[in-house]
């Protein structure tokens, strides 16, 4: 199964997706792992909550590559934590991906965009 978490990033991820990979929204703490325990082998972060929810830990990812899990990071969250995960394994994406690993982007801010809940 392979799913991605976007949000704001990418608004048109359905319909670009297919039928083939699950969109979600936005990523928090605990989701990675609920996507695992569902059966996820492919898992793609775009979007992530940050400020009013916990993040994604670096844990759940370093645990879904421990199982063999790809897991991809673009854009936003996804690209912070591509950057901080590359070295066990995460694949990143993009140009924000490369400024964050190559040291140019620094602070999450640089990242942070206000969305509301889906519902």
């Amino acid at each position: 199964m392979k799913v991605i978490f976007a949000g704001p990033s990418l608004p048109d991820a359905e319909s670009l997706a297919g039928e083939a990979i699950r969109v979600l929204p936005p990523a928090m703490q605990g989701d990675v792992l609920a996507q695992l325990e569902r059966g996820a082998n492919v898992i793609g972060l775009i979007d992530g909550g940050f400020e009013y929810a916990a993040p994604v830990r670096h844990k759940e990812i370093l645990h879904a590559l421990s199982l063999g899990v790809a897991v991809f990071g673009a854009a936003s969250m996804g690209a912070l934590r591509a950057a901080e995960c590359h070295p066990f394994g995460m694949i990143g994406i993009g140009r924000i991906f490369e400024d964050y690993r190559t040291g140019r982007l620094v602070d999450d801010a640089a990242v942070a965009l206000m969305h509301a809940p889906t519902a």
